[in-house]
């Protein structure tokens, strides 16, 4: 008798563009807008929205994303619907992508173009997804109108584009200029003593390095890959979750303190997929 449930490819991705929940001094909750999430089975899934405001927190002046998954070899894809190839043996390829014109929250955060871009590969058997990061960026990024320049290190990403290869370049030694990538777990930890990795999943950042361009902002200070601001709270760029199945990325977070309360973000996605059953359950 064959098979009812044969081995297949699960597949997983999406991409969000502008949300925001406030807490207070009111409580409000804004649908996302530019969201786009693949089926169970892949396929394309796209979004995009004009210009628009979230109330007096949030504006854009455009908002698009895009997910995409397929098997990598097309004629292959085809076999597969006739039994003559499993689904199983041909790899797949999934892309998620975030782009955002015009980001300002509160009027004082201002981000002229943000872009978020994954792209992964299905593991072969016994070995982990490939999951790179091509095409992200940040430009325009003014806090008050003080300009800050932000350098990505798309660079290392791509060589560590497995959780394997990033653990084993922690353990071997990094670079001046990667040691910011790796954030201590615990205020005053040091992440080149200890891999910040909870659970199997190490949060790091592609932000390499970040500073003023030109005059700095007299209240506001960088801690890394975050702007601690006066009045508003705490500015996140180019949060990274790895795992040995996925990658989660978010290019701007905004954790809002006093006088107003709530969360905002700018371009999120996430990407990853499973064979099911799997080989090692």
């Amino acid at each position: 008798m064959a098979d009812l449930h044969p081995k297949r490819y699960v597949f997983h991705g999406y991409a969000s563009g502008v949300s925001a929940h406030i807490r207070r001094p009111e409580r409000r909750l804004f649908a996302t807008k530019g969201c786009s999430a693949l089926a169970v089975t892949g396929g394309l899934a796209e979004d995009e929205h004009p210009a628009g405001t979230f109330d007096r927190w949030v504006s854009y002046d455009g908002v698009r994303t895009r997910a995409h998954g397929d098997y990598a070899d097309a004629d292959l894809g085809e076999a597969t619907t006739r039994g003559t190839v499993a689904f199983d043996a041909v790899p797949t390829e999934t892309t998620v992508s975030a782009e955002v014109l015009g980001f300002d929250v509160l009027k004082r955060l201002h981000v002229d173009r943000l872009r978020l871009n994954l792209m992964a590969r299905s593991a072969k058997p016994g070995e982990q997804p490939v999951i790179r990061l091509e095409g992200n960026l940040l430009e325009g990024v003014k806090i008050d109108g003080y300009e800050l320049k932000i350098t990505l290190a798309e660079g290392f990403f791509q060589e560590c584009d497995t959780h394997a290869k990033l653990v084993q370049r922690h353990a071997s030694g990094l670079a001046a200029n990667q040691i910011a990538i790796f954030l201590p777990l615990t205020e005053g930890g040091d992440p080149l003593i200890s891999l910040p990795e909870a659970k199997g999943i190490v949060k790091c950042t592609i932000v390499e390095h970040m500073e003023w361009s030109g005059a700095a902002h007299p209240n506001a200070t960088i801690h890394g890959h975050v702007v601690r601001l006066p009045d508003f709270g705490r500015i996140y760029f180019g949060e990274l979750f790895v795992s040995a199945k996925s990658r989660r990325l978010t290019m701007v977070r905004c954790q809002l303190g006093s006088p107003d309360g709530g969360e905002v973000t700018g371009g999120d996605g996430e990407t990853n997929g499973t064979i099911w059953p799997p080989d090692n359950p």
